[in-house]
């Protein structure tokens, strides 16, 4: 596929926990996809919003759906949840497909927005706080940092500056 500037871009395959990761760039997701979780990129004022998430560290909003939710008021929820921010102009850009070693898959949809009001993170998070993160510092804060996770960070920013103008 090819991003918003024209330019095809190569995503590698990384392991992560003993599963094979692979990302694909896509608006829309298959009709046979049953999402298990939600990544999300989320363009604020100074950079993009990361959580400090209890176990895991500085990382994009995420989680699973819960039942009957859409991807998109999954990616809502866990941003609220996570940041305390509202999202706006939440589109899918892509997906993660997660295959165990015994071949089973968990479909991660990767959605991009902007932040609207950003209030007080939540009682009961597993957020410890949110910080504006500009480009450069995300690879050295991140909780974990692979080339794969390097394009798809790269992707996301090119589909948010190809919505805005600007990240």
């Amino acid at each position: 596929m090819t991003p918003p500037s024209g330019e095809p871009m190569a995503f590698p395959p990384a392991e992560w926990d003993g599963l094979l990761a692979q990302f694909a760039p896509c608006s829309d997701l298959p009709s046979h996809a049953r999402p298990w979780a939600v990544v999300v990129f989320v363009a604020a004022e100074g950079g993009l919003l990361l959580a400090d998430i209890e176990g895991r560290g500085w990382s994009v909003p995420s989680g699973r759906l819960v039942p009957g939710e859409s991807v998109l008021e999954a990616a809502a929820r866990e941003v609220r949840e996570e940041t305390g921010a509202e999202l706006l102009g939440a589109r899918i850009i892509g997906l993660y497909t997660l295959r165990s070693p015994a071949g089973s898959e968990l479909l991660v949809p990767a959605v991009a927005g902007r932040a609207g009001r950003i209030g007080p993170i939540p009682k009961g998070s597993e957020s410890r706080g949110v910080r504006a993160v500009p480009a450069g510092e995300i690879p050295r804060l991140y909780y974990r940092w692979d080339p794969l996770l390097e394009a798809v960070f790269a992707y996301a920013w090119r589909c948010l500056a190809g919505a805005s103008g600007s990240p």
